[in-house]
This record gives structure tokens, sequence and C-alpha cells, in this order.
């Protein structure tokens, strides 16, 4: 089985990042009962600060699209994408990128 992590990329002012982590960690709880595994939100040391990433692993391609399906049928997805929505243009969900770790452990 190949483990996975799922890794949202946020982009936005200082204020709408501050939302988002507020949000990320009430979401926490959900994405868990979902399937989700180790939730990480990452902040840049330096750099741009505009941009911020939330992170979750997964057991398989598998256990990640049954947490997808789930995801977007649970009421909070609804809210989410609304609150998303009305932020813009003071923040972006850029996307998810899919990784897979390459080294043996």
């Amino acid at each position: 089985m190949m483990e996975i992590t799922a890794v949202t990329t946020w982009q936005g002012t200082p204020a709408a990042i501050k939302f988002v982590v507020e949000a990320a960690q009430g979401a926490v709880e959900i994405h868990e009962s979902l399937g989700a595994s180790n939730p990480r939100f990452m902040r840049p040391v330096s750099g741009d600060q505009g941009v911020a990433f939330y992170s979750v692993d997964f057991e398989s391609v598998e256990s990640y699209g049954a947490f997808t399906d789930a995801l977007r049928k649970h009421e909070w997805w609804t809210q989410t994408e609304q609150a998303i929505a009305d932020a813009y243009p003071d923040l972006e969900m850029r996307g998810t990128a899919i990784y897979y770790n390459t080294l043996e452990s």
C-alpha cells in the first residue's frame, strides 16, 4: 500500500491566512473522522508570508479518494466553499497536490 500526503496551497492577505489557520483548527476533527491523519498547517519561516499549506496523510490513494467523496457530501464542505468564495480575492485556495514518499523507511 502506498501512503500519500495531500497538500492544499492557500494564498492570501495576512488577515485571510489567519482566518484559514483558525478554520483549519476546526476542520481537523472532521477530516480525521473522514479518514485523514497527521493534519498540519504550515507557514513559511521566511519569504512569502501570503502563502500557507494544509496537509493530511492517507494510507492509500483509495483512502484519499474515499475521503474526498465523503468530504464533498459533508455539510462542512458546502460551508467552506461559500467561505472561500466570500473571501476572494483576499483568499484563494490554489489547489491540492497529492504526493507519495519515494524514500524507503
